[in-house]
């Protein structure tokens, strides 16, 4: 007869508890909700920081855009002059999910149906209204890389914009993105129409007649140059100004 041993029964039957680090078992959105909070509101962090705080998160700083969609406002230096190019301010905390809270449906991000989409597309003429590069063209300022085209809100679902025609927009990959750092709610019109009376002279508003005809103008060779500087790596954008502070000074 065969015994059976009282050590391994009980090792075959006894649960072995595991170390898991609980907050690897988070999503990563939630994850970098988490570092945000901790940093708090008013309060400054840069992307080094972020990176350092939520390791192995790919593309954190697309999961931290990705809060402003559930209520979350974090400043960057496109929009608040103030900051440097990699630092970030802390304005409001939104919905906690690495607490485990879900958003309403008023702040979650809603899903634009196909036809709607389509019907968008068509209207603005499969065109991006921000930068009024086609579908499917190669961008003006980055030959071979090709525009891909989405929906994006004028004023963001997070401050109250809806999903109605008016507030949707055909726009690139590439302004999509920007746009979703955007903090503040696109001009009035009789606002933007003082402004065009008060352009200049009849030539200046012709010219401005013709760019609002063509959906697009020519950039100059200044802006050509900045334009191209901004999509350098921050390193290297701090060099260049470093070297053109020198030139600048010497003449």
């Amino acid at each position: 007869m065969m015994h059976q041993n009282p050590i391994a029964s009980h090792v075959d039957t006894e649960e072995i508890p595991l170390t898991v680090d609980p907050l690897r078992q988070k999503s990563s959105k939630a994850r970098v909700a988490a570092f945000v909070a901790s940093v708090g509101e008013g309060n400054k962090f840069s992307k080094l920081e972020m990176l350092h705080a939520v390791p192995g998160v790919a593309q954190a700083d697309r999961r931290m855009r990705d809060l402003r969609e559930i209520g979350w406002t974090i400043d960057n230096y496109k929009n608040n002059p103030s900051l440097k190019p990699d630092e970030y301010l802390v304005r409001t905390i939104g919905v906690r999910v690495d607490l485990g809270e879900k958003p309403s449906v008023a702040v979650g991000r809603k899903v634009i149906s196909g036809p709607k989409r389509r019907r968008i597309f068509d209207r603005d003429g499969n065109t991006c209204q921000v930068c009024f590069t086609a579908g499917g063209s190669e961008f003006a300022d980055a030959p071979g890389k090709l525009a891909r085209l989405t929906i994006g809100h004028i004023i963001p679902v997070a401050r109250g914009g809806t999903d109605d025609d008016e507030n949707l927009r055909t726009e690139c990959q590439r302004c999509n993105e920007e746009s979703r750092d955007a903090t503040l709610n696109p001009p009035d019109k009789y606002e933007v129409l003082n402004r065009v009376r008060n352009v200049g002279g009849r030539a200046d508003k012709l010219e401005l007649f013709q760019w609002m005809q063509r959906g697009s103008r020519p950039l100059t060779d200044k802006e050509k140059v900045f334009t191209d500087w901004a999509r350098l790596p921050i390193s290297q954008r701090i060099e260049l100004m470093a070297i053109l502070s020198e030139e600048v000074e010497l003449d």
